[in-house]
C-alpha cells in the first residue's frame, strides 16, 4: 500500500496554505458523489480487492500526496497553484486509517472541482481543507467530499453482501477504515441492524 511522502505541509511553493483565499462559485446542479467515486473505482480499482488505496488513485490522477505538520484542527488540505499539479497534504500525526479517509475526502474535493470548473486549463488555484466544517455535515461541498470518500473506501456494492456476515470491527479492518467511519457507513446504508456485534 502506498503511503504519503513526508513533505513541507504548511506551505506550497513558499505560500502558506491558509493565506490563499478560496473563491469561485459553483453551478446549482452538482455531480453525485457516489457515482463519481464508483467511476474512479471502475476505472482504476476493478478487480483489485479491498482495501482501496486512495494514495495510489490520487497519484494516478496526477495528485501528489504528502504528510506534513498541519494545524491541530485540520486533517488534510488540497492545494492547487496555477501551472502546478495539485497536492494533498495530510496530518502526519493522524492514524493511517484517518489519513486514508482524509486522502479520499480531499480526492472528493478534487473530483468536485474538476466537474464544476469545466476547463482543461491548469491555470487555476484553490485550497480546500478537511477541518471541523467537514465533520459538521452542513456545507454541501464537504458533504459531497465525505460521501465520495465513504463510497470510494467502503463501496456499497461490496459492503452490502458481507454486512450480515461480519462485525463492524472486522469490516473496518477489511476496508482499512476506522470503526467510527464504518459505523457511520453502515448506519447511512441502513445496515446497522445486520452488522454483527464485535
Amino acid at each position: 500500500m502506498n503511503h504519503p511522502e513526508r513533505g513541507g505541509a504548511a506551505g506550497y511553493n513558499g505560500v502558506e496554505y491558509y493565506q490563499v483565499v478560496q473563491s469561485g462559485s459553483y453551478p446549482m446542479s452538482t455531480p453525485d458523489p457516489r457515482d463519481e467515486a464508483r467511476a474512479l473505482l471502475d476505472r482504476y480499482w476493478t478487480g483489485r480487492g479491498m482495501p482501496v488505496d486512495p494514495v495510489e488513485i490520487a497519484r494516478t490522477l496526477g495528485v501528489q500526496v504528502l504528510r506534513g505538520d498541519l494545524p491541530p484542527d485540520v486533517a488534510g488540505v488540497l492545494m492547487k497553484r496555477a501551472g502546478h499539479d495539485p497536492r494533498i497534504v495530510v496530518a502526519a500525526g493522524d492514524s493511517e486509517n484517518r489519513r486514508r479517509f482524509t486522502v479520499a475526502h480531499e480526492l472528493g474535493h478534487f473530483v468536485y472541482r474538476g466537474a464544476m470548473l469545466e476547463t482543461d486549463s491548469d491555470q487555476y488555484e484553490y485550497v480546500d481543507e478537511r477541518s471541523r466544517l467537514a465533520r459538521a455535515g452542513t456545507d454541501p461541498v464537504e458533504v459531497f467530499a465525505n460521501q465520495f470518500a465513504a463510497e470510494l473506501l467502503m463501496p456499497e456494492d461490496v459492503i452490502r453482501p458481507v454486512a450480515k456476515q461480519m462485525s463492524a470491527a472486522v469490516l473496518a479492518d477489511r476496508f482499512g477504515v476506522s470503526q467510527e467511519a464504518m459505523s457511520y457507513r453502515l448506519h447511512n446504508l441502513k445496515l446497522t441492524r445486520f452488522a454483527l456485534r464485535a
